[in-house]
């Protein structure tokens, strides 16, 4: 039998300089005992992904889709290195030439099971306490810096109007005594709660509101909670991967943009710009609640490009000029 002819390591690995750029890039690769072209293919499929997701700017939804996937795969990739551990092998490994390159693949191949195990464990960790903690606790101590109270007939009745056309679930609704225009939806005790302010109430009229409300009720049509959830625990899990602090937010401003578009198809287009005008021009631009997950009239502030990267919700500006050129 002729023995087995060994592929010289050169051509099998890639080069240092790349596998460090690819650090930088998509973080810790699953590099496994030399099978770097499994995670060169799904490397590139990340990387592709992602290239579609800022190109196709105006689909929200294929967009929020598309920095979902790219979140998938880093995440796969990191379940790999800890399945290679176990012997679970979920990518067949070739033969490596070359003690350098061992001794190199060696470490990139523990650090990774380290960092993969410890952020894999997090994310199940913030799964558990949205699902579990979260979601099970009243208002009052989500948000104990708030006052919440019943809200107007009128209003309630708007959202049941508006659930019934959009065809969700009416969720519960409150009033927040604050006089900053504001509205956001969150889960408490297991269902959905939509809050308005009185500031808002004041400062908006019907068909402003009924934009807003709208706005609130299209992130559950979306199934933003769930998408959100996702993202914010895959982050968790890649934590070690630069590109992953910049996906999480990046998928928020999606689905913003997203909610936007389903209350302007609902409602008239001109009513939610005119809200979000309103508050633009106000003296309470800043919204004094940024813990606030999915809050309709809200934007971040400041115009620093860097500071926008991570922000999770558009800005004011760019959500009116979306809605413009819809």
């Amino acid at each position: 039998m002729m023995p087995t002819q060994m592929i010289p390591a050169h051509v099998i690995h890639p080069p240092g300089v790349l596998m460090l750029a690819a650090w930088v890039l998509i973080g810790p690769l699953g590099i496994n005992h030399g099978a770097w072209l499994p995670t060169l293919i799904l490397s590139t499929l990340a990387i592709t992904a992602l290239g579609l997701a800022l190109v196709v700017k105006r689909s929200y939804r294929f967009q929020s889709i598309a920095f979902l996937a790219v979140l998938g795969i880093m995440f796969f990739e990191s379940l790999q290195s800890i399945a290679s551990w176990l012997h679970f092998e979920l990518i067949d490994s070739s033969f490596v030439e070359g003690e350098e390159v061992r001794h190199l693949l060696s470490f990139f191949f523990t650090l990774n099971v380290g960092l993969a195990a410890v952020g894999t464990a997090g994310a199940v960790c913030v799964a558990l306490s949205l699902e579990l903690r979260k979601s099970h606790l009243p208002l009052a101590k989500l948000f104990p810096e708030m006052k919440f109270e019943t809200a107007p007939p009128e209003v309630t009745k708007s959202v049941e109007r508006l659930s019934r056309t959009m065809r969700v679930v009416p969720p519960k609704v409150t009033l927040v005594d604050s006089g900053d225009p504001a509205a956001f939806i969150t889960r408490s005790k297991r269902q959905y709660v939509l809050a308005v302010s009185v500031g808002l109430l004041e400062s908006l009229n019907a068909k402003e509101l009924d934009a807003c409300l709208a706005h609130e009720l299209s992130h559950i049509k979306n199934n933003d909670f769930s998408v959100r959830s996702f993202a914010t625990a895959a982050r968790v899990a890649l934590f070690a991967h630069p590109l992953s602090h910049l996906i999480e937010p990046a998928v928020y401003r999606a689905r913003e943009f997203l909610a936007d578009r389903t209350a302007a198809d609902l409602v008239e287009r001109g009513a939610l710009i005119s809200a979000l005008s309103k508050l633009r021009e106000s003296q309470n631009y800043v919204a004094t609640h940024r813990s606030v997950g999915t809050a309709c009239l809200f934007g971040s502030v400041g115009t620093n490009p860097l500071f926008s990267l991570f922000a999770k919700h558009p800005t004011l500006e760019k959500r009116i000029s979306a809605l413009q050129e819809q």
